[in-house]
C-alpha cells in the first residue's frame, strides 16, 4: 500500500466551489481508499458528457485543502470507457492530421504503426514552450509541422492521442503527476498516454524522453527516474456551475469552479507517502 496526497500549495485566496477529479484505477495503481484533510467534499458531480468525475468542494478564504489516495500496485488497467473518442477540439483529428497519418503509415500492419507514429510525433518536437498550446486555438488537432516545433507534454500527447485515433487505435491522455528521485514532492500537471491495442504496450511518455535527450521512443515511463501518479483522463472537461458551464483543458488538482477564480487551476502540490 502506498499513498499520494494532494494538497495546496497556499491556503484559498477567494471562497467559492472548487472541483477536485476522482481518480481511475490504471496499470500502475489501483485506488482502495480516498481521505480529506482540512476539507470535505459536498458533493461528487459528473462532467457534461458522463465520462469523468469530480469531488464538489465549498471553500472558504483562507482554507487550505488536502486529498489522500490510498492504493495499491499494481493496478487492473484502465476501463474500456476512459477509451471511448469524443468529439472536442482536443480529441479530434483534423482532416490535414488524418491525411498526413495516412499517408506515412497506411501499409504497415498496426501493431507495428503504432509504435512508428509516436516516433514520428516525437521526430517533430523539441521540448519548450509554445505561445500558444495546440488546441487552444483550433477546432481540431492540426497536422505536425515540417522540422521541429517546441512543445510540451500537454502539445505531444494531445497531437498523439488525436494521432492515434485517426487509425482507430484506442488511446486515452493521461494527466497526474510525476515525483522524481531527486525530490520529495513537485506540482501536479505532468501527463502522459494510454494505448489499448493487442500486441502494443499500453503506457507511452513522448516528453520526457523528448525533454532528457532520449530521441528513441519507448514504452518506458521514466527516462527520468522517479514515480508518477494518474489523476483524471482526457481534455476538454465540461462542468456545470452555479455560474454556468466551465470548460477545464485537464484536471491536474484543485480547480475553481465559480468565484473570481473560476476556470483558473490553484497549485496543487503531490507527494508520495507510505502507508
Amino acid at each position: 500500500m502506498a499513498i499520494f496526497e494532494c494538497r495546496l500549495e497556499e491556503a484559498v485566496a477567494a471562497p467559492g466551489h472548487y472541483v477536485f477529479p476522482v481518480p481511475m484505477d490504471t496499470h500502475e495503481q489501483k485506488i482502495t481508499d480516498i481521505g480529506f484533510e482540512d476539507c470535505q467534499p459536498k458533493d461528487t458531480i459528473q462532467d457534461r458528457d458522463g465520462s469523468a468525475k469530480a469531488f464538489l468542494f465549498d471553500l472558504k478564504e483562507g482554507q487550505s485543502a488536502c486529498v489522500r489516495l490510498t492504493f495499491e500496485e499494481p493496478g487492473p488497467g484502465l476501463a474500456a470507457a476512459f477509451f471511448v473518442a469524443r468529439d472536442n477540439r482536443f480529441e479530434r483529428p483534423s482532416q490535414a492530421l488524418i491525411d498526413q497519418i495516412a499517408g506515412q503509415f497506411d501499409t504497415i500492419p498496426l501493431s507495428e504503426r503504432v509504435p512508428m507514429l509516436i516516433q514520428f510525433i516525437a521526430d517533430h518536437f523539441t521540448y519548450g514552450r509554445r505561445d500558444v498550446t495546440l488546441g487552444d486555438e483550433d477546432e481540431a488537432m492540426p497536422a505536425l509541422e515540417c522540422g521541429l516545433t517546441p512543445g510540451t507534454c500537454v502539445d505531444m500527447h494531445t497531437l498523439g492521442v488525436a494521432a492515434l485515433r485517426s487509425l482507430n487505435v484506442k488511446a486515452a491522455y493521461i494527466m497526474g503527476c510525476h515525483v522524481s528521485d531527486a525530490r520529495s514532492e513537485y506540482y501536479t500537471g505532468h501527463c502522459w498516454m494510454n494505448v489499448r491495442h493487442e500486441d502494443v504496450p499500453h503506457h507511452w511518455d513522448i516528453s520526457h524522453h523528448v525533454q532528457y535527450g532520449v530521441r528513441t521512443i519507448t514504452p518506458v515511463l521514466n527516462p527520468k527516474p522517479g514515480r508518477r501518479f494518474a489523476l483524471s483522463v482526457g481534455r476538454g472537461r465540461v462542468f456545470e456551475g452555479v455560474e454556468g458551464a466551465v470548460e477545464f483543458p485537464a484536471l491536474s488538482g484543485f480547480h475553481a469552479l465559480d468565484g473570481s477564480l473560476k476556470g483558473e487551476k490553484l497549485k496543487t502540490i503531490g507527494r508520495f507517502l507510505d502507508a
